[in-house]
Order: structure tokens, then C-alpha cells, then sequence
């Protein structure tokens, strides 16, 4: 069997440049360093064909969108278009939306706060938010989550990753043998790198590796 090599490089959105050695120039180089056959990005196809810019997702117009125009790369766009776009997050508003323990609730979201100020304050480089480490906090995070908000939480949750999942599988069928850049936000990371090790056709390269040789 032909295996497609697959990274998955988890990206800060907003936050590049409150991280030490992880800016969008960095990113950028990084991106550029590993020569991706093919880039899947986490945009919706009318956001990747128009290059609009994010609010949030800000290392699209600031370091994925220059590289584009640069290399004139393969590229495919991960997020669900309607309406499944709409069903997932109607979903995980609807959970966030209802009842539910205040103490409980508030409790949680000074742990959120905390932990993203936390890391924010000791990654030092893109090799910590890449690490086994960070996928490990933020697994937890999503563990609890889903624990205080319920069954919609999760479905949401798991829904949008299992898109981004098939979208990867789709093109890795569609691609043998190439290399696939996978850009997700930080927090999706654990979710990708746990499922796709267990495919036949995924030959998953572990980033902590190909940025520690650089």
C-alpha cells in the first residue's frame, strides 16, 4: 500500500505573536519547511476561494493566504458547507445555551481562562503546542466539557472533528504517496492525531520531530 504522509500542525489563530518563536513569519517558514504536497485548512470553501479575511483565524490572511499566491498550492478546505455547517453549530449553541449548574459553569470557565493563560505564559516555541503534552491538556479540557454541557456538547464537538477527519481521508485517497499539511487550531490537534494513526493509508508524521530538526 501507497501511504500519504499526513502532519497535522496546530496553529494559535489570534495568538501567534503571544508566543515566543511561533509568530505568523514563523509560521509561514514552517509551513514553507515542510514542502506540503497538498495544504487542507480550516476555512469553508467560499472563505478559501475569496480569501476572506478572519476575524479570528488570523493566520490566514497573515501567513496561509501570501504562501498560496507564492506556490500556487493544492489546497482543500476542511469546514462543512451548508447545511451541516449550520446543524454543528447550532448544536454546540444550544448545549452552551441551556441550564445548567452556575457554580458549576463558572468554575469551569475560570479553569479555561486559566489553562489558555497558562500555556499562553510556557509554550516557548511551536514544538510545545504541538507537543503530547498540550494535546493531553486539551483533551482533558474537551473531556470536561463535554461532562458539564452534555450529549449536544459532544455531538458538536466530535461532529466537527469527524468532518475535518473524512475531508483528511478523502484527500489522502486522493493523493497517494504525497505529503498533506493538516492546519487546525490548537485545540482540535489531539482529536486529529489519535484517530488518524490508526488508518493503514496515513503515514502520520509527528511535527515535534520535523521541527526539531530544523
Amino acid at each position: 500500500m501507497i501511504k500519504t504522509e499526513v502532519i497535522v500542525l496546530a496553529t494559535l489563530h489570534q495568538f501567534h505573536d503571544s508566543v515566543a518563536n511561533y509568530s505568523f513569519t514563523k509560521l509561514s517558514e514552517i509551513i514553507e519547511g515542510i514542502k506540503p504536497h497538498v495544504l487542507a485548512v480550516e476555512l469553508t470553501s467560499s472563505d478559501l476561494t475569496q480569501q476572506k479575511e478572519q476575524k479570528i483565524k488570523q493566520e490566514y490572511q497573515k501567513s496561509v493566504f501570501p504562501l498560496l499566491k507564492k506556490h500556487n498550492s493544492v489546497v482543500v478546505p476542511l469546514e462543512p458547507a451548508e447545511p451541516k455547517f449550520s446543524e454543528l453549530v447550532k448544536l454546540i449553541r444550544e448545549s452552551e445555551a441551556q441550564e445548567i449548574d452556575v457554580e458549576k459553569e463558572e468554575a469551569f470557565g475560570n479553569y479555561v481562562s486559566a489553562l489558555l493563560e497558562l500555556l499562553l505564559k510556557t509554550w516557548d516555541s511551536p514544538v510545545a503546542v504541538n507537543s503530547p503534552l498540550t494535546d493531553s491538556l486539551f483533551a482533558a479540557k474537551h473531556a470536561l466539557q463535554n461532562e458539564i454541557y452534555g450529549a449536544k456538547e459532544q455531538q458538536g464537538w466530535d461532529g466537527w472533528n469527524q468532518h475535518f477527519l473524512d475531508v483528511v481521508l478523502q484527500t489522502v485517497q486522493k493523493y497517494p504517496g504525497k505529503r498533506l499539511l493538516v492546519l487546525v487550531g490548537v485545540e482540535h490537534g489531539y482529536w486529529l492525531r489519535k484517530r488518524l494513526k490508526n488508518y493503514d493509508a496515513v503515514n502520520l508524521l509527528a511535527i515535534t520531530l520535523l521541527l526539531n530538526q530544523e
